[in-house]
């Protein structure tokens, strides 16, 4: 059992969702033909996709994940990256991805942006959610929650700040880029939104 299977073996099946990373990735996506949903999980995202009338495939490396998504959503197309990371679609295969609470647990982050990129078409649209790391919320943390908040115990392994998160995106072959907060109080925002764009018919390389 790998780890992402372990995790959500203990995810119960009823949870909150993150109504503002919902909205703005189907914003993001509106009038797409072809959707990829990075880190699908139990498919519930790409299906409120589907319903628009985009073709969506969800792909995750948690079979324990896939197996909950093809039991509630039996319509969608379905897939896991390979052992190396690589996604098995062809280049240019979407016309839009999202990416959505998916970044922040993920230690190649180069690779699965890279990855990301390929299967993009050019003109394709990029929408990605993280938890909120701005300054003054890292502060607060540092503070008052230094060792709840950054357990060694629980999945999450980056923490995105919106310059951080527009850097990488950057870095990674996109463009374009717009970074903002939704929910919670300013400077203590709960989701930090990115919308990029790939525009670039040249590779990354990566390092």
């Amino acid at each position: 059992m790998t780890l992402h299977d372990e995790i959500w073996r203990h995810l119960p099946e009823e949870r909150p969702r993150d109504p503002h990373a919902r909205a703005f990735a189907l914003a993001t996506v509106a009038g797409a033909e072809r959707v990829l949903d990075l880190g699908c999980g139990d498919g519930c995202l790409a299906a409120e996709i589907a319903a628009t009338g985009s073709r969506v495939t969800g792909v995750d490396p948690s079979e324990a994940a896939l197996d909950r998504a093809r039991a509630r959503h039996p319509e969608l197309e379905l897939a896991r990256p390979g052992d190396d990371g690589s996604l098995p679609f062809a280049d240019g295969s979407f016309d839009a991805i999202v990416c959505v609470h998916v970044l922040e647990h993920v230690a190649d982050t180069q690779r699965l942006l890279s990855e990301a990129w390929r299967v993009s078409s050019p003109g394709g649209n990029l929408a990605v959610a993280v938890p909120w790391h701005g300054r003054l919320k890292n502060l607060a943390i540092a503070l008052r929650s230094f060792e709840r908040h950054h357990d060694p115990l629980e999945p999450v392994l980056r923490f995105y700040t919106p310059r951080s998160l527009r850097d990488l995106l950057t870095a990674l072959g996109f463009d374009d880029i717009a970074a903002r907060g939704a929910g919670g109080a300013p400077g203590f925002r709960e989701t930090l939104l990115a919308r990029a764009r790939r525009h670039s018919v040249l590779r990354p390389e990566r390092a």
